[in-house]
């Protein structure tokens, strides 16, 4: 047994929650030099891209959630994904809400209220500073309780990352504050200028063919490069605000990108997450209009190499 099936099986056997805190517990050298000894897996076939003027392997990543403070970009580099994106980043230290919660459900789906923890920009930007793998595209995905606080994050970041994920929708902060509103992206976007890096929206689930219409129109008014559809699904689990994630989310983010594949002007960029846990439902969102996709329920019950595993089908299916 090599030594990266054995490690996905000790976290394997841990609650989610306890895995994720040991995870992040971890010092991020400790991380990076276990990724060098691991190796990256040879790229799926076929599979290379162009997107915002970076080349990938291959059109499949890890959403934001999971490494919310860079610590895990080089692990994220030796789990074969085609990107990785950090965050949620805050402006400012936090610790998240209480009770935090992170379970796998049956389905294939997970819940998930940990409410943006998160140490700060400072110590994500150092870290993205000097320790990024060469090769694999690294977003920052952002998220502020302020407008204000947006756009110091987008200015700070914006020299780092490959782009950054403007977050509007966390169905767990803090007394569920959000800025979903489409009305309240133009507010954000104030504090934003000048564009330094392409900046994408990152919005929540939704069905509703008007918002999502305004959702377009607000990040073209802007000057974002693209949306990211969608994000987790607002629930009460325990009789607690959480986020619902997994394949019961896929039929509404592929509504999502087909409607703003339809709406939106050519070379507008769509990154499709929500649902994507094989190569079948990447090819479906790819299909319908995504340039990308990322995954992240599919990596706590499919394990660190859901990424490349999705890929591989993916490229089998092409």
């Amino acid at each position: 047994m090599d030594v990266a099936t054995l490690a996905w099986r000790m976290l394997r056997s841990l609650p989610p929650l306890y895995a994720w805190r040991l995870l992040h517990s971890a010092r991020a050298e400790v991380l990076d030099e276990a990724a060098r000894v691991l190796g990256r897996p040879p790229a799926p076939g076929g599979l290379s891209r162009t997107f915002l003027g970076y080349t990938l392997e291959h059109p499949v990543g890890i959403a934001a959630g999971l490494d919310k403070d860079a610590s895990m970009v080089w692990l994220a580099w030796s789990m074969g994904a085609g990107f990785h994106v950090v965050g949620s980043v805050l402006p400012h230290p936090y610790e998240g809400v209480e009770p935090k919660i992170l379970v796998r459900l049956p389905s294939g789906g997970t819940v998930n209220r940990l409410g943006l923890p998160s140490k700060g920009p400072r110590v994500a930007y150092e870290r993205l500073r000097v320790h990024k793998p060469p090769g694999m595209p690294i977003a920052v995905n952002i998220a502020s309780f302020t407008a204000k606080g947006y756009g110091e994050l987008y200015r700070l970041f914006s020299g780092v990352a490959s782009w950054v994920e403007i977050n509007i929708s966390c169905p767990n902060v803090e007394d569920h504050r959000t800025f979903e509103d489409p009305d309240m992206v133009r507010e954000i976007c104030r504090y934003m200028k000048p564009l330094r890096a392409p900046a994408l929206l990152k919005i929540p689930p939704t069905r509703d063919e008007s918002v999502l219409a305004r959702y377009l129109e607000a990040s073209l008014d802007c000057g974002f490069s693209g949306i990211v559809a969608g994000n987790t699904m607002r629930i009460m689990y325990n009789g607690v605000p959480a986020g619902l994630g997994g394949p019961s989310l896929f039929e509404t983010t592929l509504f999502m990108v087909r409607r703003l594949r339809s709406l939106a002007p050519r070379g507008f960029a769509l990154v499709g997450v929500g649902g994507v846990d094989s190569g079948y439902r990447a090819k479906t969102l790819l299909d319908a209009g995504a340039d990308l996709v990322e995954v992240m329920s599919a990596v706590i019950h499919r394990g660190p190499f859901a990424p490349w595993l999705v890929a591989r089908e993916l490229s089998q299916l092409l």
